[in-house]
């Protein structure tokens, strides 16, 4: 069986071309502020696609479903087509699913609930043991939810939850920089935002088949490139003498006597001439890499192998 991801397409789904696939699954914001006109043109184009099998969760900028249920549901009902999971699961061919929408505290935005709190726990705790494929909104805790390399967004609770229910795949969205895949030895994570942090359709769906229990994703290669881009991006932003480090660079007599003049001329030390050259190298490794990465939505995927919880 062949799943095709997506999530977080925020009304940029008209153009797509999506692989073909058995099982086509959308983890929530669809759309950009959940009206039910935007939600109609969604779910209109979601149920012509040709994938015999269409799962959807909302996410926080779905408001309908969360504000008005009664008319998603009219409007869901439309589409026979269109699996809608919100607390609740499908078997299809004996596969698994389960799906929801919640996640900690965000913004003021729909389907928010306190961190840390017994309604985010009683929420989790629904999640039934032998589900095989897991579709959240949001990501657990520590796995594909940081944004540019900072704190870690996603939920406590469900990470725990996870490490009881132990899913075969844990499909989310919510943050767009988090896009790429994570395997422990459990767990295959995908974080299928179809948007970057600047709301660019540039994400590619991510594309795996499920046979007799094994995983196996399409398309992504162990790749450094984006974590090496964060720490560039750390580095040429650091400040303060305690986050500097130390590199030794062997110059000829001729380079050191040039440079110096030059340090001299701007009224700089040679150090401090070394490290603008030093900084404004690294920000223009950055940006040649943003550059490349923004092209396309046949970039590569990022992947990385991680501890299982528990």
């Amino acid at each position: 069986m062949r799943f095709i991801c997506i999530s977080d397409t925020h009304m940029s789904h008209r153009g797509f071309s999506l692989p073909h696939g058995d099982v086509l699954i959308h983890a929530g914001d669809a759309t950009s502020t959940g009206t039910p006109d935007e939600v109609d043109r969604f779910l209109r184009w979601f149920a012509a696609q040709a994938h015999p099998h269409k799962i959807l969760i909302a996410g926080n900028h779905d408001w309908i479903y969360q504000k008005d249920p009664e008319r998603a549901t009219g409007l869901l009902a439309k589409y026979p087509e269109i699996t809608y999971l919100q607390d609740s699961g499908v078997t299809i061919d004996g596969v698994r699913f389960w799906g929801s929408p919640w996640q900690p505290w965000f913004m003021d935005w729909a389907f928010n609930l306190p961190r840390n709190g017994e309604k985010l726990m009683e929420t989790w705790g629904l999640i039934p043991e032998g589900t095989d494929v897991l579709i959240t909104h949001g990501p657990p805790h520590g796995v594909l939810d940081q944004v540019h390399g900072g704190e870690h967004l996603g939920c406590e609770q469900l990470k725990l939850r996870l490490g009881v229910v132990r899913p075969k795949v844990h499909i989310f969205g919510h943050i767009h920089d988090g896009y790429g895949v994570a395997q422990s030895e459990a767990t295959t994570y995908i974080n299928a935002c179809t948007c970057t942090e600047q709301y660019q359709a540039l994400n590619r769906p991510i594309v795996f088949d499920f046979n007799e229990g094994q995983v196996a994703v399409q398309g992504v290669e162990a790749n450094p490139r984006k974590e090496w881009l964060e720490n560039l991006r750390g580095l040429a932003e650091a400040t303060g003498e305690g986050l500097k480090q130390t590199m030794e660079v062997q110059l000829s007599e001729v380079h050191v006597q040039a440079l110096s003049e030059m340090a001299k001329h701007r009224g700089m030390t040679l150090e401090a001439l070394l490290e603008h050259y030093a900084l404004r190298g690294l920000h223009a490794d950055v940006a040649k890499y943003s550059r490349v990465e923004g092209k396309s939505r046949n970039r590569s995927i990022p992947f990385k192998v991680i501890e299982d919880e528990g």
